[in-house]
């Protein structure tokens, strides 16, 4: 007989690691050590983590640089699971005994540990998002100061802003620059046009699985295919869900400015609004989606 296969639900927060591996519960820092701690406690289980803002990441990590075998599952899904299993009360114990139950009826696919590029770009990308947000803010608050000391401030820090924003920007083309294949991945996605080189690096970032999966798998996971609502005799209006918030931001920005300066997604865009009489937010997620998809095929296509 098969050995069944044993899951370790792990429910991550800043400072805590709350695991369960179907039989007892256990903290551990979430630190190296509190990681070493739990791969020692639940042995060769196949850990299933939260995606948790980041703080997941460093404990899948050391599993996975371990030879051992780590998840990171979406918490909307565990947490839609729980609710249908009539698990209200949400506490860290009982969200890590969620996750391991979940994982023990879906069988989650294992994450895979991104290379020492994709992590040190996908830094640098959010680092730059955190910035270009700080600037906008900035750029807002200078419209309605009006004391000639917050405006000194503000101006002030604005410069401060920019300059970080060039050094991060000069360190995202030195990372690509040291990775041929990531390089010429950014130079394919550029050949959309539409997509310049800050959203070629966000989907390298926030997507490394671009160009190997399918048309229809890789705008699921950005949150970008459509999803029927029907029931009985009733068709319901398709809708979007889920995926990956930085990606969706990313393709909004770049379907933008699609939709004026690309000659087919401007006809595309057009075609919806204007004859299929499809609203303009419904048009733009198309073109969005469309951007997506071409993306992927060039980065599929290409010989690299």
């Amino acid at each position: 007989m098969n050995k069944e296969k044993v899951y370790c639900g792990v429910d991550v927060s800043k400072k805590h690691l709350d695991a369960f591996n179907g039989k007892t519960a256990r903290r551990f820092d979430n630190t190296c050590e509190g990681a070493t701690a739990l791969m020692n406690w639940a042995g060769s289980a196949h850990y299933v983590f939260e995606s948790t803002g980041g703080y997941e990441r460093m404990a899948a990590w050391m599993v996975m640089a371990a030879s051992g075998t780590a998840s990171i599952v979406n918490p909307s899904r565990v947490r839609h699971f729980a609710l249908g299993m009539g698990q209200i009360a949400k506490t860290d114990p009982i969200d890590a005994r969620m996750i391991r139950d979940f994982a023990s009826h879906t069988d989650p696919k294992p994450s895979e540990k991104p290379s020492a590029t994709q992590r040190r770009l996908t830094a640098l990308v959010d680092r730059r998002v955190h910035l270009s947000d700080m600037h906008t803010a900035e750029k807002n608050r200078l419209g309605t100061a009006d004391e000639p000391e917050m405006v000194r401030l503000i101006k002030q820090h604005l410069k401060w802003l920019e300059k970080q924003l060039e050094k991060i920007e000069a360190k995202i083309k030195d990372t690509l620059a040291e990775d041929a294949t990531m390089t010429q991945k950014a130079k394919c996605i550029q050949s959309i046009k539409g997509l310049g080189i800050v959203n070629a690096v966000t989907l390298l970032a926030h997507l490394p699985e671009i160009g190997t999966l399918s048309r229809r798998e890789i705008a699921s996971l950005a949150g970008l295919a459509p999803f029927n609502r029907d029931s009985g005799g009733k068709s319901g209006r398709r809708h979007v869900c889920g995926g990956r918030r930085r990606l969706r931001s990313c393709l909004y920005m770049a379907a933008m400015n699609a939709r004026t300066y690309n000659p087919v997604l401007r006809e595309f865009y057009q075609r919806l609004v204007n004859e299929n009489h499809r609203p303009k937010m419904v048009a733009l997620t198309a073109v969005m989606r469309k951007l997506l998809i071409a993306a992927n095929s060039a980065v599929k296509n290409a010989e690299i």
